[in-house]
């Protein structure tokens, strides 16, 4: 299932359903290192978006998703980082596993 957005640019993407699976494999690229002084230090936070944007974008100009065919980087590189950041956003909160709370408000 797939469900149409509009980024604030104009561009209309397609937004593909996930899988629990394909939503936690996108979750484990993101970690969080604390150390003994209280500081905290975030990894993979850009493999992390890449993740979300590769399975839950099924849609973008000319380009449409085949039999949950991930999205290539030449379609990716189409977006400006600010329409990759927004759109990660837009796939995550389409994701419904709980009603009440989307997933990018984890």
């Amino acid at each position: 299932m797939t469900e149409e957005k509009t980024l604030t640019t104009g561009k209309k993407v397609k937004i593909r359903k996930l899988s629990r699976p394909e939503i936690r494999e996108c979750k484990n690229h993101l970690k969080i290192r604390n150390y003994p002084d209280g500081s905290h230090m975030f990894e993979g936070l850009n493999e992390c978006q890449d993740a979300w944007i590769e399975k839950g974008l099924a849609g973008l100009d000319d380009w449409k998703a085949n039999n949950g065919e991930v999205a290539p980087d030449d379609v990716i590189m189409r977006l400006s980082e600010e329409e990759q950041t927004e759109l990660a956003e837009l796939i995550k909160d389409a994701q419904v596993i709980n009603p009440t709370k989307p997933l990018s408000s984890v």
